[in-house]
């Protein structure tokens, strides 16, 4: 994903959109937010406090950047544990 938009809607509202569409969704209020994803897990959902933690949740998925340094052997793990 090269690029993100935060969209609100209202109150309680938000949507995390890219150039394919949304991508996350963030519903509820104080105390409650629902960060709901809309990619490969559809109706996939946690919960937070605040929107700074739902944004940061949502940022670091995001912008996760996979690097490998020349050198190193990168760490695999097995497809049935992610």
């Amino acid at each position: 994903m090269h690029n993100f938009s935060v969209i609100y809607r209202n109150y309680g509202h938000w949507d995390i959109v890219n150039n394919e569409g949304r991508v996350f969704r963030i519903r509820g209020g104080p105390g409650k937010y629902c960060v709901i994803d809309e990619r490969s897990r559809p109706g996939f959902k946690t919960t937070f406090k605040t929107m700074g933690m739902c944004m940061a949740y949502i940022c670091d998925d995001l912008m996760f950047e996979l690097i490998v340094a020349d050198g190193q052997n990168p760490t695999i793990i097995e497809a049935w544990n992610v």
